[in-house]
């Protein structure tokens, strides 16, 4: 069997078919040591209900940046009595969490970063402090005031190194305004659409990753969308996880999250068929970044929704393409992550004691990458405005 099947499951149990990797021979195997037992954990819970979409941000941004907002995901399963109290009840709570004052007054210099299934977000500058900061804004008109809520609760009760930090909230007419650090080296995604990664590097990045989400799991906290595009980088080689848009707050009266939440490509199979699931969607999803990491882009990333589901649900975990182009540690630790029995995928404190993780780069040989994607990024915009 394969190393990764000792970490998380007692007894034996038989190989599993069409997984990442082939098996590991015995002398590599020998040489790679499971992480001791852990106990168990408590169980998760149900989210907030979820589902929203982007409006057009008040501010300067380019013509092109206006889209259509993308459909909102399946309802997690709230309650539909009397909505109109539960939206005055949530946009209630929000007032009594929210900043007061004028944040035009505050922040200047607006400059649209992107726009994603919540939001829109920019880089202003902080007049107060001198400080550039990320500014995503949303529109209450187009999403739910509970998500609103969670999301602003999650990230500022979620102070740790290897998450976006929260800065402040407001108001402003039907928007909420959501202040949180700028990274100035982009996210995962530009990097990997400018530069190749070695494995050591793969494995900083899974690294800083998986201390961001035990931190967020041993808080009961599902992200529900872990992806390259929501993974940001600095320019001092920093990696923090970020978009808190789909998690879900859980607590030990509930035991699981139901709701079909996430991108179709890094979705767990439990989420798939629409199970009862928990924390170790979010693995499943890291390892769908870390084949995103090898070959470029998720598997079945250019499919159409309902054929990802379809792909995932009858093929298993994804393959390498060249699995023996890669070492016995990273196919291995891929193997961790894309278990399709939820039991049997370990934990992110587990992996966080890998040796393909442990071996890992430090995060701070990572600028040289980051510094170099970004010049390769402005070299092509420069050329395409040319």
């Amino acid at each position: 069997t394969s190393v990764c099947l000792q970490g998380s499951t007692t007894g034996s149990a038989p190989p599993l078919a069409d997984t990442v990797i082939e098996e590991v021979d015995e002398e590599e195997q020998n040489n790679i040591k499971p992480p001791a037992a852990l106990p168990p954990q408590p169980e998760l819970a149900e989210p907030l209900n979820t589902g929203s979409a982007i409006q057009r941000a008040a501010g300067p941004a380019s013509p092109a940046a206006a889209s259509a907002p993308p459909a909102a995901g399946p309802s997690s399963g709230s309650p539909a009595q009397q909505p109109e109290m539960r939206e005055e009840q949530g946009l209630k709570t929000l007032r009594s969490i929210v900043s007061l004052g004028e944040p035009m007054k505050k922040y200047r210099a607006f400059e649209e970063l992107g726009r994603g299934g919540f939001g829109a977000v920019y880089k202003a500058l902080d007049t107060s402090t001198g400080q550039q900061v990320a500014i995503k804004i949303m529109s209450l008109e187009e999403m739910s005031e509970e998500l609103a809520v969670n999301e602003i609760l999650v990230m500022r009760d979620s102070r740790n190194p290897n998450i976006v930090s929260y800065l402040d909230s407001y108001l402003v007419d039907t928007e909420l305004w959501l202040a949180m650090e700028f990274m100035d080296g982009g996210t995962l995604f530009d990097v990997l659409s400018a530069v190749s990664l070695e494995e050591g590097q793969i494995g900083a990045v899974c690294r800083e990753c998986l201390q961001g989400l035990h931190f967020l799991h041993s808080r009961q906290v599902i992200h529900s969308d872990i992806k390259s595009n929501n993974v940001l980088v600095g320019m001092d080689g920093s990696v923090k996880l970020a978009d808190f848009g789909l998690c879900a707050q859980l607590s030990p009266e509930r035991s699981k999250r139901s709701s079909s939440v996430g991108t179709p490509s890094w979705m767990a199979p439990e989420v798939v068929r629409g199970e009862a699931y928990g924390p170790k969607v979010d693995i499943w999803s890291l390892g769908i970044m870390g084949l995103e990491m090898v070959e470029g882009e998720a598997p079945y990333e250019r499919e159409a929704r309902p054929r990802v589901f379809e792909l995932i649900e009858r093929n298993g975990p994804p393959k390498l393409q060249n699995p023996k182009h890669h070492s016995a540690l990273l196919r291995d630790f891929l193997r961790c992550c894309l278990q399709a029995d939820e039991d049997r995928r370990w934990s992110a404190q587990e992996l966080l004691q890998h040796p393909f993780v442990t071996s890992g780069e430090p995060a701070s040989s990572l600028a040289a990458l980051i510094t170099s994607a970004k010049q390769e990024l402005e070299d092509w915009r420069g050329d395409a405005c040319a």
